[in-house]
């Protein structure tokens, strides 16, 4: 049975961990950023923490399929700096993702401030 459960091993001086984590915090001025200049809704708290688990997501992915999280052995032929660069891109957009769908949630849940006035031109 103790094959088929998670590994959990995280190892902080290793290459794969620090390369995720600098890609991680790196990401994240670029998607909060992104996702509090895009937001159209009144409430940006909400979208730059839907941007944040994002991004936190997006970690603990590469966190999973690159390191020891859930393997005992780190992917072969993966290094620090391979990880560092796909972990800046991929959590940057799930930190995006994330800000863009909360965006629409909040909007969602509040119709009646977001829509449009309608506008009555009258012909003279």
């Amino acid at each position: 049975m103790g094959n088929l459960t998670p590994a959990l091993i995280i190892d902080p001086s290793s290459g794969i961990f620090l390369g995720d984590l600098f890609g991680f915090i790196l990401a994240l001025p670029i998607s909060l950023f992104l996702a509090f200049w895009m937001s159209a809704v009144k409430r940006r708290w909400a979208v730059v923490l839907g941007a944040f688990i994002g991004a936190f997501i997006g970690f603990v992915i590469i966190l999973g399929w690159v390191g020891t999280l859930i393997y005992t052995t780190p992917l072969p032929g993966a290094d620090g700096a391979s990880t560092f660069f796909g972990s800046l891109f991929f959590n940057s957009m799930l930190g995006l993702a994330g800000g863009i769908i909360t965006d629409l949630l909040v909007a969602r849940a509040n119709p009646n401030i977001y829509r449009r006035p309608d506008i009555v031109v009258h012909e003279e």
